[in-house]
């Protein structure tokens, strides 16, 4: 099985087989538009909060599912936020893991699941998926040291009210 650390990943790794297979080069339509914070506000009516120490901060919109994406680092960890409005708790992180661990979390007012894997000799995933007043939320990191820092506290961060 093969593991892409992203959709960007993903999609440039499909490129190349096909390109080789058919010897051309391929395209794909890529559904995200990226945006400044306002930008995406004013387009989905959705904002995130930026936690503290986030650089390289990079907003993204995906218009057909009005999905919403932040993604950043902070340190040497890749961070990728997601709000998409739903009438029931959904999975929007894009994220297809068996998870080892999971628990139950409070981000604000709201009920969540923090979930942890390891991928690979020395990297893991944690996800943060909490739900609220009609928005689903996802926050997901990679890093090599789930125990130097609390994800929670990073979700607390970008859940605005």
């Amino acid at each position: 099985m093969i593991i892409f650390r992203s959709v960007d990943e993903a999609k440039e790794r499909l490129k190349n087989v096909l390109g080789e297979r058919y010897g051309t080069e391929v395209s794909l339509a890529n559904p995200w538009v990226d945006l400044s914070a306002e930008e995406l506000s004013d387009a989905s009516g959705l904002s995130f909060g930026v936690p503290e120490g986030a650089e390289n901060v990079i907003y993204r919109y995906m218009k057909s599912d009005n999905l919403a994406e932040m993604q950043f680092t902070i340190g040497n960890d890749e961070f990728c936020a997601r709000i998409q409005p739903a009438d029931e708790p959904v999975d929007i992180s894009g994220m297809y893991y068996k998870w080892e661990n999971e628990e139950v979390v409070k981000i604000g007012d709201c009920s969540g699941i923090l979930s942890q894997v390891k991928i690979g000799s020395k990297d893991y995933v944690e996800l943060c998926q909490w739900y609220g007043k009609g928005l689903q939320y996802s926050l997901s990191v990679y890093t090599t040291d789930p125990d130097g820092f609390d994800l929670t506290a990073v979700a607390e961060q970008i859940y605005t009210k």
